[in-house]
């Protein structure tokens, strides 16, 4: 008879590493401590809206969320490839002309770098879709600032395309993230889409506990501590279990049982404003590359990527700052409306301010980063492993390899 596996934490890695464990037949049960799953992936509905904690994508080239998620179940929507840039003298498009035609005459002529700036990009992508993804974390890994000058760009390059667009996926603003993430997320934008599902990021979640018996998750159970076999929970209870797997956050119950520099991760502050006019009506990232950008990241029209994230005739703006800043939640709001009058006048004083996030653990750092981790990190001991991005790199991807890997590792012993 297989053994009983508990799982510790509903997040993306929990719930593979219990779906690919339920496949093989095990017995799964899942300790949740909050009131639904997803982890750090939830959408909240407010007012009507679709709200993202945090912005989000799905990588569709991404391997393990292909091999497992029904992406026409899904409903994905995609962004056009490319960004809007916002600079000093005004804003331009950068697009890849063999992906987005329409945007080719834009992309030769915008402000963003020379034209060899952009052959080198061209003659980067191609060279990263032609290496493998486990090759890709091979090489030597340095920060991506150091890297990009290495590749040739030019400052003016990296200040107004690579920085603001990488800082807002790395959630750090000196890109001292690896270089082999840089080049890993670089080739799946090479390969594939950037998306969200048509009803918001947490459909992905919920995909995954529908392939899962039902009451197979038991909610608002905080676990404080495990004793050999034994789940200690807040409220006193003891459960049992042959095997657990421990599936938080690193600064959870997981950072009990691994290093201290696993332990590090960024912050991010997600603000959402509802409007009746879209400052663009394009399904594009809009990156700030202004040399005075102090509140404003990027900004996101997501009822232009998906119309189901807005009532109809109104409008869905997602804006991102790296950090948690020291502001009360309307003054960070205006903040940014009145950065981002400089290109878009008058009308962002009609912007309302419907949710502010503050996300305190939004990715591990990622100054290492590997694609492949030993099994004396996953097993702790006979009974206990661990599973988590904090353990490979900060994505979706990641976070699935390691539920993965983890229920692979179960079912050989």
């Amino acid at each position: 008879m297989k053994p009983t596996i508990t799982i510790i934490g509903a997040g993306i890695s929990g719930l593979t590493a219990a779906v690919y464990l339920y496949q093989k037949g095990y017995n799964v049960q899942i300790l949740e401590a909050s009131e639904r799953a997803g982890g750090r992936i939830k959408t909240d509905i407010i007012d009507g809206f679709q709200l993202d904690r945090g912005f989000q994508v799905l990588l569709t080239e991404y391997p393990e969320t292909k091999a497992l998620l029904d992406y026409k179940k899904l409903n994905l929507k995609r962004f056009l490839p490319g960004a809007t840039v916002l600079y000093d003298k005004g804003q331009f498009e950068i697009a890849d002309p063999f992906r987005r035609p329409t945007a080719t005459f834009a992309t030769l002529f915008a402000p963003v770098g020379s034209l060899k700036d952009k052959i080198n990009t061209f003659f980067l992508k191609n060279k990263l879709v032609k290496i493998a993804v486990s090759d890709v974390f091979k090489q030597l890994e340095v920060d991506t600032i150091s890297q990009l000058k290495k590749y040739g760009f030019s400052q003016k390059m990296i200040d107004r395309f690579y920085k603001p667009f990488f800082s807002g996926i790395f959630l750090e603003n000196d890109l001292k993230t690896s270089s082999n993430m840089f080049d890993f997320v670089m080739k799946m934008f090479s390969e594939g889409d950037a998306a969200i599902p048509e009803l918001g990021m947490e459909e992905i979640p919920k995909q995954l506990v529908a392939m899962l018996p039902a009451n197979s998750i038991q909610y608002n159970v905080k676990v404080n501590a495990i004793e050999k076999n034994k789940i200690i929970c807040e409220d006193g209870t003891i459960l049992e279990a042959d095997k657990i797997v421990i599936a938080t956050e690193a600064i959870g119950l997981a950072g009990n049982y691994i290093s201290k520099t696993k332990q590090n991760f960024h912050q991010v502050t997600n603000v959402y404003f509802e409007a009746k006019i879209a400052p663009t009506k394009k399904a594009v990232v809009v990156l700030n590359a202004s040399t005075d950008k102090k509140w404003v990241n990027n900004l996101t029209v997501m009822s232009n990527i998906s119309n189901k994230y807005a009532p109809i005739g109104k409008v869905l703006i997602s804006i991102s700052y790296n950090g948690i800043p020291a502001i009360d939640d309307t003054t960070l709001a205006e903040n940014m409306k009145t950065e981002l009058k400089k290109w878009y006048g008058n009308q962002v004083q009609d912007w309302k301010m419907l949710k502010t996030y503050r996300i305190n653990y939004a990715l591990p750092n990622q100054e290492n980063v590997s694609n492949e981790v030993p099994n004396s990190q996953i097993k702790i001991n006979d009974n206990l492993f661990i599973c988590g991005d904090h353990l490979l790199n900060g994505s979706i991807n990641a976070a699935m390899k390691s539920g993965r890997i983890v229920a692979e590792l179960i079912d050989e012993i």
